[in-house]
């Protein structure tokens, strides 16, 4: 199985650019729903991003690996239903 090094980390820079964009967005005028649907959007994102942050340190370099398979995986179905896996 070819494994792509730097995956792991580009994903990191992208889950942490993206942070950032919201961190600013969550500054300025929002009516509160919205501001509650971006913290919430944050808080994931960090979660991911430290997430992320684990398995580059743990060097998860495939699916294969345990490390990577603990982790909690969220699909959206056809109907629009959030399925929760693991391993």
């Amino acid at each position: 199985m070819a494994t792509d090094r730097l995956a792991l980390q580009t994903w990191w820079d992208t889950n942490d650019a993206q942070i950032g964009q919201l961190t600013v967005h969550v500054r300025s005028n929002l009516s509160d729903l919205s501001r509650c649907v971006i913290v919430a959007l944050i808080t994931t994102d960090v979660h991911a991003r430290d997430i992320v942050d684990e398995l580059k340190k743990e060097q998860a370099l495939s699916t294969s690996d345990f490390n990577w398979q603990k982790q909690l995986r969220y699909y959206f179905e056809d109907d629009d239903t959030c399925v929760i896996k693991q391993i």
